[in-house]
């Protein structure tokens, strides 16, 4: 098997700012793994140059693959070296473009709750998105899929739509269940992708460092009178957001289109 090398110009800089040092240094790694810079089944390159490399001790690069092998992304043998796992190859999980495709990329996910409560506003709202519900309830939780968290999500539902089944709604993915619901018309949606920094909320959830890149998604769902019936505030981890423009000729409109990309056994 071939033994990779980084390839970098300069090696990555780390910051305390950025959580502990060989999470930073696992973070590197692990994006070389999913981007398919290091392939299944490919030799990773010894300790002596990741620590040249890096700039960092051996005892923090055995921690961060330490970490990686528990996500099961490489495999370690003694006398052998160091290896990216069969399975570990990237999967996309497509979260669409139309509603109908939105709905799809929903099933197998899974939410787990945090916290609930009753607000009678929406951070953030603008004039723009249409008329505020009388009041919204609040659901933070973090969705995942399979053995992996891959979002921090805050929603906010029309409180009349939450009493129509409220104890599907605190389990279940909501924009599957409404979607169920004869009695709710859903007229216009949108959604909006930006890129940030976790901050200490979404690190601890997601087990990212602190001012990790995220992908930032905001989903506003509207009735046929205007009313905003949900919004949704989704934090990704940085390593699992694609974007995919359509620029084909003759076309009006360009096409962006957001995935969350899986890898290996532990997908999003």
């Amino acid at each position: 098997m071939r033994e990779l090398t980084g390839n970098d110009p300069e090696s990555p800089g780390f910051s305390d700012a950025g959580g502990t040092l060989y999470a930073q240094v696992a973070a590197v790694l692990r994006q070389r793994i999913r981007s398919g810079a290091w392939r299944p089944g490919a030799q990773l390159p010894t300790l002596e140059s990741l620590s040249a490399e890096f700039g960092v001790a051996r005892v923090t690069l055995r921690q961060a693959l330490g970490l990686l092998e528990r996500e099961g992304l490489i495999w370690r043998r003694r006398g052998r070296g160091t290896f990216v796992t069969e399975d570990a190859s990237v999967q996309w999980l497509h979260v669409g473009s139309s509603w109908e495709e939105l709905v799809h990329s929903l099933e197998g996910n899974w939410a787990r709750p945090i916290d609930s409560e009753d607000v009678a506003q929406v951070p953030g709202f603008e004039e723009r998105d249409g008329l505020p519900a009388p009041n919204y309830r609040h659901l933070r939780r973090v969705h995942g899929r399979e053995a992996r968290a891959h979002a921090l999500v805050d929603l906010y539902l029309d409180r009349r739509l939450y009493d129509m089944a409220p104890k599907r709604f605190d389990k279940e993915m909501l924009i599957p269940v409404l979607e169920e619901l004869p009695s709710v018309r859903i007229a216009d949606a949108r959604q909006t992708l930006s890129i940030g920094t976790a901050d200490h909320a979404v690190a601890a959830a997601l087990d990212i460092p602190i001012g990790a890149p995220v992908g930032l998604m905001r989903r506003v769902l509207k009735d046929d009178v205007g009313t905003v019936i949900y919004v949704g505030d989704v934090a990704y981890r940085g390593d699992v957001v694609k974007i995919e423009i359509d620029l084909e000729r003759g076309r009006q409109q360009v096409k962006s289109t957001a995935d969350v990309r899986q890898g290996g056994g532990a997908k999003s």
